[in-house]
């Protein structure tokens, strides 16, 4: 506690619980300053809060009031709606934590750095990233006076790739017809495997995201030039050409419809009237072909950018390619291969002898 005079007037200073309250005792003389702040200490001891001072909401509670003004922005104003979807599955990941039981001005920095949610760093960094968007708005909407810093943990690349047997098991598995288990099922010639078989070849042979799989339309393939345009998804550098390798392209036709617009892989149940999820074909796939459980759909992106970075070497064309805003992000997609390594050794060791 103390008190400080300035311009003939006192304020006083007191820190309660790890925060600073300061304002004016509106008044010249010591002693009445004296009884303010006297005054000001035992109401922080009875309910927490200065005397005059807004109440402050709970994280929690704050966000009722943050997600409803998220949803209610114009579709085509910042955040998009993928990271609008990216903030709601941090909310998901807060609201199981005690942080949500913690008032806004109460979130110390201390609290941040010992957050750890969900199995992976990317869970936590997702949760992070959501807290430091609402306290941000908070402080926007002056509810606090400060945002403490939010300091993002280390995250690793994944451990596994789709290996050259791997797509083949699963390329083979998926070629096979599986018969409808019902007559008033619709006939395809991969029943059951579709359209997860298509969604794993595009990703092989361009690096798209699963979700900018989904979201394709046909008015974004350019077929004369051979490139699928991908609109803004996760970040500036998410919006790209990639291109049609002949596999891709016989998938693509294989689909095509007299239509020249519209989602390439429709869905009348999902809300957004495009392809969500295939990752019940995959876990089947997966099973039957005998692949380890740690491997998921994304790691396709992952060979991708590894193939592409032995094939060319050329670190920014693969960064363009992956749509990365950053060099580090790319290089935790990337696998390096021990057999080309090996084999520059033994060159060398060749010339040495």
């Amino acid at each position: 506690m103390s008190l400080t005079k300035r311009k003939n007037r006192w304020y006083y200073s007191i820190y309660f619980n790890g925060q600073r309250y300061r304002g004016p005792c509106r008044t010249s003389k010591e002693q009445e300053a004296k009884r303010v702040e006297s005054l000001v200490l035992a109401k922080l001891l009875e309910d927490g809060r200065a005397p005059g001072s807004k109440k402050i909401l709970t994280l929690s509670d704050f966000s009722t009031r943050f997600f409803p003004w998220l949803d209610a922005l114009p579709a085509d104003r910042p955040p998009k709606e993928p990271t609008r979807k990216y903030y709601r599955m941090g909310w998901k990941l807060l609201e199981k934590t005690n942080m949500a039981g913690r008032r806004l001005d109460h979130i110390t920095r201390d609290h941040i750095a010992s957050l750890v949610v969900g199995s992976s760093p990317a869970n936590t960094n997702n949760a992070l990233r959501t807290l430091r968007r609402m306290l941000k708005k908070a402080h926007e909407w002056e509810m606090i006076r400060s945002v403490p810093v939010v300091k993002l943990v280390e995250e690793h690349g994944r451990e596994e790739l789709i290996e050259p047997w791997m797509e083949a098991k699963l390329l083979t598995v998926t070629e096979i017809a599986r018969a409808p288990t019902s007559k008033h099922a619709p006939k395809s010639i991969n029943y059951g495997w579709q359209p997860f078989r298509d969604v794993l070849l595009i990703m092989l042979d361009t690096g798209m995201r699963p979700a900018e799989v989904f979201r394709m339309r046909w008015e974004h393939v350019k077929w004369e030039r051979e490139l699928i345009f991908v609109p803004r998804s996760k970040s500036r550098k998410s919006k790209r050409f990639v291109g049609i390798t002949e596999r891709v392209r016989a998938a693509l036709l294989a689909r095509k419809t007299d239509a020249n617009e519209g989602w390439v892989f429709p869905s009348a149940r999902a809300e957004s009237g495009h392809l969500e999820t295939v990752q019940k074909q995959f876990e089947r796939a997966k099973r039957m072909a005998g692949l380890p459980e740690s491997v998921v759909l994304y790691c396709a992106r992952h060979r991708f950018s590894t193939d592409a970075m032995e094939g060319t070497g050329n670190l920014m064309a693969v960064m363009d390619a992956m749509g990365h805003e950053k060099i580090d992000t790319t290089r935790l997609y990337n696998h390096p291969g021990t057999k080309q390594i090996r084999d520059a050794i033994e060159k060398r060791n060749q010339l040495v002898q």
